[in-house]
Order: structure tokens, then C-alpha cells, then sequence
């Protein structure tokens, strides 16, 4: 009766010469028993801690031994095959044999699966001693801030230590953007338009850049057991100082993570109902959000008098139109008193419920802490809306207010070129620039009959302080 003898093959990585170095021996082996070359598997690039479930040539060959379909199995050595008992018992339960190149194994008699299990728990006591080996040099390496390898991080060489000066600029422009008030929206366009290879990601979104903006790994530190400690060897990209105040900006509490639909229309909700104050929305005009009938203004009228405002405060205050403040609030250290204002009102309920103070007692002190959040609350909103429209006005500044001249002779051009830089930027900038710049109330003018002021509007335009005008000019208008 002729014997099936089928191969069986694995290499850790992913070598096939090794592969094909087994096969060649198994089958000289074969030969010279006089055996027919059965059916033959092969596990590339399949470690020995890997479980070989569905899908692989192991399984594939269980399944064929107990159809059958061969008498023995070959493979160069015992480890290559069996890497432990689990392993034994499933090939054991087919009933083959098992022949190496270093000798044959009978796993149908009660002294060779003897053999073999000591065999496979010499091979997994191996396994494991390897792994535990690795797992304490990790441990090491990881105390010290050495990292370990890995895929490569953006910004960084596969060393995950040296940058990568071509994406390091790109890096040190996000954690900027940032920190000067941008949103994570207006970065993600920036990286779009200017199409800024994503390797070794697939793509950039929103998601991508905020992780990357808030890893310690690009202030020189590293996570290890969940904390962040300093590396020894990494290179920095960007100051810790800075990354320290974009981690407290992306956790400010006050800050929007779901805006919803970006804005289609250059003055939806940067418009204010002047009979109750209520943000002014677009659908085919300008109208009040809470009752449509309050104040309505046309697309064609409202948007070119906006567009000439922005020039005018542009062209009349040049370079000093986003000052910096020297009142600025810390917004990481008011991150960090909201944080802890959470955890004392913790506290308060557990004490509480506990019976360790009086309800009463409890609810006094739960209203003071909801006094300070809220007025916490207040100063992040503040902090982050300053920041956000100095930064904005700055950088916006720089790019209409190049080449122009404020002089009287030549203000009217300067003015015009303003007007066309302005509207030459993405909507996204646009709207940033009116909402840092200005407060717009629409209203219908006093007096008159009703026939008299129904057609009209006044659109009044108070410029905010980041401008530097003079605050007795009384704001700007406009009557159709």
C-alpha cells in the first residue's frame, strides 16, 4: 500500500527562500523512504506565539489529515510544526504520524506521544521564555524613553527619533495653527489644498491631526503604562511649552466637537436680528432664525456692503488690526480648574450619599461649584475667542495688506485690492475674519408709515476692539 506523505512548512517571517528550503528537504526525505509526495502547506510569515486558526495552511492540513487524505506528515523539524501541546493533540486526534528530518515521532503509540509532548513543552517553554525576554528589554527600554520599533510616526524617520525635516515643517505649522486660535477644520483644508503627502497614513482627517496634536511624542516625551515621560533620545519637533497649550485648547470643555453641517453662505449666523437679536440664517435671503417676519435682507445687498467693511477696517488700521492682549487668559490653566471643579463636585455627591454631610449642605456647596464652572466656562469661551480672532485678523492681515498703501491718494486702490484678496480666500476664512471683526445687526428703521418701511432695512456694523479703531466712530450703516 502506498504512503501519502504531506509537507508542512512555517517560517516566522516572511522569508520564502526558508520555506523553500524545508520543502526541498521534506521531499528528499519522502523520496528516500520510498513514500508518494503528497499534498503540501505552507505558513509564511507565521510566528510561533501566532494561533493558525482558519484560514491557514496548518488548519487546512488538520482538516485534509482527518479526511484522510495523506498517511504522514513531514516537516524539517518538531518545532516547525508542533509549538505546543494544544498543537500535538489537535494533530494527534487526526491519527497521522509525524516524520522529521531528525527522526520519526508515531503519535499513534503511547511512547511517541510521549516524545512529542515533551518535545512541544520544550518548544513552548521557548516560546515563552523568548517572549518574557522581550517583554523585559520593552520594559526597559520603555523606562527610559527609548522607543521601541514600530510603524513610522509622521514627522519622524523609521527610528522613530530623528524628524523628518520635509513633514516636521508641517507638524510645527499644526501645532501653531492651533495654538493662534485656528480650528482643526481650516488645518485639515490647509493640508487638502496644499496636498501634503499623508504617508505613512492613508489620508488626513480631522481625526488624524487631532491625534497627532495631542501625542506627547512630538514634545520629546512618550506614553508608557498609560503615563507620559520624558525621552532620552527623542528629538522634539515642537517646544513642549507650545504642545502643553494645544493639549489644553483641543480639552477645553467650552470648545464645539460636533459643529454640524460647515456653513454654505458668507453671512449665515454672523447676521443678528435687530427686533430680537437672534443669529440670521440663509433661504433665499437673509432672515431672522426665530421668526422669519421680524427682518429680512436680499444675498446681493447685505454680502458686497460686509465685503467693503472688511476692506475699510483693513485699508484704515493696516497691521495693527489683531494686537495682542496682554490680559490673555492661560487657557491650560483653566483647563485644569474645570477638571478639578468636576472632581470636587465628585466628591460632594459621594460625600453624600455616604450620610458624611447634610443634603443641605450639599446642595450649598454643589451651587457654588455650578457658580465657578459656569464662570470658568465664561473665561474659556472668552480665552478661546480672543486667541482665535487675534490669530485670525494676523494671519489674514499679512495676505490682503501686502503691496497696498494706506496714504489718502491711494486708499481707495488699497481698498479695492483688499476687497479682491478678501474674496479670493476660502469661505471658511471669510467667515472667520467677519466674525473676529465685527457684529452685524440688520433692523428696519423707526417712523414712517408701514408702507414706508417695508421695503427698508439699515444694516449696522459694530467693529469689535481687536481693530484699534477709534471707539468714538459710531458704527457703520447702511439703508436701503
Amino acid at each position: 500500500m502506498t504512503t501519502i506523505a504531506a509537507v508542512y512548512a512555517r517560517q516566522s517571517l516572511d522569508v520564502t527562500e526558508g520555506i523553500d528550503r524545508q520543502l526541498e528537504r521534506c521531499r528528499r526525505l519522502i523520496e528516500a523512504r520510498g513514500w508518494t509526495v503528497g499534498p503540501e502547506y505552507q505558513d509564511n510569515d507565521t510566528s510561533a506565539a501566532k494561533q493558525r486558526g482558519p484560514g491557514t495552511a496548518w488548519y487546512s492540513m488538520l482538516e485534509d489529515l482527518t479526511a484522510k487524505k495523506a498517511d504522514v506528515v513531514v516537516a524539517v523539524d518538531l518545532d516547525r510544526l508542533l509549538r505546543s501541546t494544544r498543537d500535538l493533540i489537535a494533530i494527534t486526534d487526526t491519527g497521522a504520524r509525524v516524520l522529521t528530518v531528525d527522526g520519526e515521532i508515531d503519535l499513534t503509540t503511547a511512547d511517541g506521544e510521549f516524545r512529542a509532548t515533551m518535545l512541544a513543552g520544550i518548544a513552548r517553554f521557548e516560546v515563552r521564555r523568548k517572549g518574557e525576554r522581550q517583554k523585559r528589554a520593552n520594559e526597559a527600554r520603555a523606562a527610559k524613553g527609548i522607543p521601541g520599533p514600530g510603524r513610522r510616526r509622521y514627522g519622524y524617520e523609521s527610528d522613530g527619533i530623528t524628524p523628518r525635516e520635509a513633514e516636521a515643517q508641517h507638524v510645527r505649522r499644526a501645532f501653531q495653527h492651533v495654538a493662534d486660535g485656528g480650528s482643526l477644520r481650516s488645518l485639515l483644508l490647509w493640508f487638502l489644498d496644499n496636498k501634503i503627502d499623508p504617508a505613512p497614513g492613508k489620508l488626513w482627517d480631522q481625526r488624524r491631526l487631532r491625534d497627532m496634536l495631542l501625542n506627547p511624542w512630538y514634545s520629546g516625551s512618550m506614553i508608557h503604562r498609560g503615563k507620559v515621560i520624558p525621552s532620552e533620545v527623542i528629538v522634539p519637533i515642537v517646544a513642549p511649552e507650545l504642545a502643553e497649550e494645544v493639549r489644553a485648547i483641543l480639552s477645553d470643555p467650552s470648545r464645539t466637537t460636533s459643529p454640524g453641517p460647515a456653513p454654505r453662505h458668507l453671512l449665515s449666523h454672523l447676521l443678528y436680528c435687530g427686533e430680537c437679536g437672534s443669529p440670521m440664517y440663509y433661504m433665499r435671503g437673509y432672515m431672522c432664525k426665530v421668526a422669519p417676519n421680524h427682518v429680512h435682507i436680499a444675498k446681493h445687498i447685505i454680502e458686497p456692503f460686509i465685503v467693503d467693511q472688511v476692506a475699510l477696517a483693513f485699508a484704515s488700521s493696516g497691521s495693527s488690526i489683531a494686537p495682542a492682549s496682554p490680559g490673555a487668559l492661560n487657557l491650560s490653566a483653566l483647563v485644569d480648574a474645570h477638571a478639578r471643579n468636576a472632581e470636587a463636585v465628585t466628591a460632594v455627591l459621594a460625600d453624600r450619599d455616604e450620610g458624611l454631610v447634610p443634603a443641605s449642605v450639599a446642595r450649598t456647596r454643589l451651587l457654588e461649584l455650578k457658580t465657578a464652572r459656569e464662570k470658568i466656562e465664561a473665561d474659556l469661551e472668552r480665552a478661546r475667542s480672543e486667541k482665535s480672532a487675534s490669530s485670525v485678523l494676523a494671519t489674514v492681515a499679512e495676505e490682503l495688506l501686502v503691496g497696498t498703501s494706506a496714504s489718502m491718494a491711494e486708499f481707495s486702490s488699497a481698498k479695492r485690492t483688499i476687497a479682491e484678496r478678501f474674496l479670493a480666500l476660502d469661505l471658511d476664512r471669510q467667515r472667520s475674519v467677519i466674525g473676529s471683526l465685527m457684529y452685524i445687526e440688520v433692523t428696519k428703521p423707526q417712523g414712517g408709515t408701514p408702507a414706508e418701511r417695508a421695503p427698508q432695512r439699515r444694516v449696522i456694523v459694530s467693529h469689535t476692539t481687536a481693530t484699534k479703531l477709534n471707539p468714538e466712530t459710531p458704527p457703520e450703516t447702511y439703508d436701503d
